[in-house]
């Protein structure tokens, strides 16, 4: 403790942490002028506070000064007269006691009226020759002269005179008033009646109507900020209330009207605005517009183009199919019937009997293959009106062994509001089954088959539904081209899908997909109505 108290160094951090509070305060205030300056000049309620404050400020001033200037005017010109009176009044008393010498009168006149009167300091009577006759207070003055500058005057005065003066006995600022008295019905003076006439009391008067007339220019300043910061809020809400929505609008709330409540200038730009955001709502729906309508016209353009090249491989495939099937289908036919006729030729129990059988199946393949590169190149049959519900039906009795032997539920869903199709009998019932027997590959441990017939637009849509493990989305881009085909090893040639997509097209209907993996395929039949 000792040490501590012994140490001169221990003060010096607490002056310097002071100094540091100090310098902090010091920076705080030199910065403070530019913060209300930055705020004033960001802030249109702050501007006009600013605006209407400095105003009152300045004009209650003026009135203040003014008011004090008249005031203190009229104090001091009630203060003068007022002394005057009681001059006059004293000296008019005084008058016969100053002619016959009755200084005894004199003196308890002066008394008197510095007895009654409180603002009288003092009051003193002069014969002619200038030396006191009467003091109030002050008896040893008596038959003396005063030489003070303020009393020469007074003395030597022939008309009422008021001299300003600071009063000895109490040191307040006052009046000397004096009245000189004359011989009645002559002009000869006879002496001077003076008296002190103390202002405290206009001083006082005068500091009251100061303290009056600020505080009422403070309430007015006060009630008039009051006022001024009701007029800036409600002049700037409609303002904030357009800048908000303004902003809202540059940022893309092209749906949010600009309304402010209010009917003045404001709400006239507000309404502007209002017109140019409905304006521009609506080009931006008609740019819109515009863009769905060229998506759209991209993808017909897109499908367009799918179709042409796929047309063109057909067309490929077909003209192949027909140099394919002119020249071997002869010779196969050929090779067919010696077989056959080989096969029925052995005895039964030849051993190459059985081989002979295999040969005539595996034949039988080929010619199949043949048929359907044939059906891509042959002509395609002459539409006639079908009814697709009934075609449908005439399906489900053949499709239901198959589909109860292999587990597959089969669900048919039909619209009978649907119209007749312009399209092949035959042509339709070999798509309808090419789809089925998809659905059936795509299920080996069986599942769920609908076939649902709804109307469209333009005709009819016929979807074949599966809950098989579906098709990988990179496949389906390929699935209608020849010779795509993700059952290779199964035998599957890839031509089923193609063939499909060709007779649909030759019966100006078209074909789509959907498929999830793990969760099945839906295939979509678009035909149009037959026009009678």
């Amino acid at each position: 403790m000792l040490k501590s108290l012994d140490n001169p160094s221990l003060p010096f951090p607490s002056m310097a942490r002071l100094s540091s509070l100090l310098e902090i305060g010091w920076s705080a205030l030199a910065r403070l002028p530019q913060q209300v300056l930055h705020l004033v000049r960001g802030n249109l309620r702050a501007k006009f506070m600013v605006l209407i404050v400095s105003l009152e400020i300045v004009l209650m001033g003026a009135v203040t000064f003014v008011v004090e200037s008249h005031q203190s005017r009229a104090i001091f010109e009630q203060a003068r007269l007022r002394a005057l009176s009681l001059g006059t009044g004293l000296a008019a008393i005084s008058e016969a006691y100053l002619v016959s010498y009755d200084f005894v009168k004199l003196e308890q006149a002066t008394e008197r009226v510095t007895a009654n009167e409180a603002d009288v300091v003092y009051a003193v009577a002069h014969l002619r020759d200038g030396k006191v006759a009467a003091f109030s207070g002050r008896s040893d003055l008596q038959g003396k002269m005063l030489d003070d500058p303020i009393s020469q005057q007074a003395v030597a005065a022939e008309t009422p005179l008021v001299q300003h003066t600071r009063i000895a006995q109490t040191r307040e600022p006052g009046y000397d008033v004096a009245i000189p008295v004359f011989v009645p019905g002559s002009t000869r003076k006879w002496g001077t009646i003076r008296l002190g006439f103390s202002l405290q009391r206009a001083y006082e008067a005068i500091e009251d109507t100061r303290r009056d007339i600020l505080l009422l220019s403070f309430a007015a300043i006060v009630c008039g900020t009051l006022l001024a910061l009701f007029l800036a809020k409600r002049i700037s809400k409609p303002v904030d209330q357009l800048v908000v929505r303004v902003h809202q609008f540059t940022e893309g709330a092209y749906d949010r009207p600009i309304q402010v409540d209010t009917n003045d200038e404001i709400g006239y730009l507000a309404q502007t605005f209002e017109q140019m955001r409905q304006s521009l709502q609506r080009h931006l729906a008609y740019l819109a517009e515009e863009k769905r309508l060229l998506e759209e016209t991209n993808h017909r353009l897109h499908m367009t183009q799918q179709q042409l090249v796929q047309s063109e491989r057909l067309a490929a495939v077909g003209k192949l199919a027909a140099k394919v099937a002119h020249e071997v289908n002869n010779p196969l036919a050929i090779i067919k019937s010696a077989i056959h006729f080989l096969r029925h030729q052995s005895l039964q129990d030849d051993p190459a009997g059985g081989h002979l059988e295999i040969i005539e199946e595996e034949i039988s393949r080929i010619a199949y293959i043949l048929r359907d590169l044939l059906d891509i190149s042959r002509p395609s049959p002459t539409a006639q009106p079908v009814e697709v519900n009934a075609l449908i039906q005439s399906l489900e009795r053949l499709l239901l062994p198959n589909l109860n032997e292999k587990r597959i539920v089969l669900q048919v869903v039909l619209d009978p509001e649907v119209p007749q199709v312009q399209i092949s009998p035959d042509h339709l019932k070999q798509v309808l089954l090419n789809l089925v027997r998809n659905a059936e590959d795509a299920m080996p441990k069986g599942g769920h088959l609908t076939i649902q017939t709804r109307r469209s637009p333009d005709g009819v849509e016929v979807s074949v539904s599966d809950t098989g493990y579906g098709i990988p989305q990179e496949h389906l881009p390929y699935l209608f081209d020849p010779f795509f085909t993700t059952k290779a090893q199964q035998g599957g040639m890839g031509l089923g899908l193609s063939v499909l997509y060709g007779i649909l097209k030759s019966a100006q209907g078209h074909i789509d997909v959907e498929s999830e993996i793990g969760k099945g395929s839906t295939f979509r039949v678009f035909l149009p109505a037959w026009a009678a």
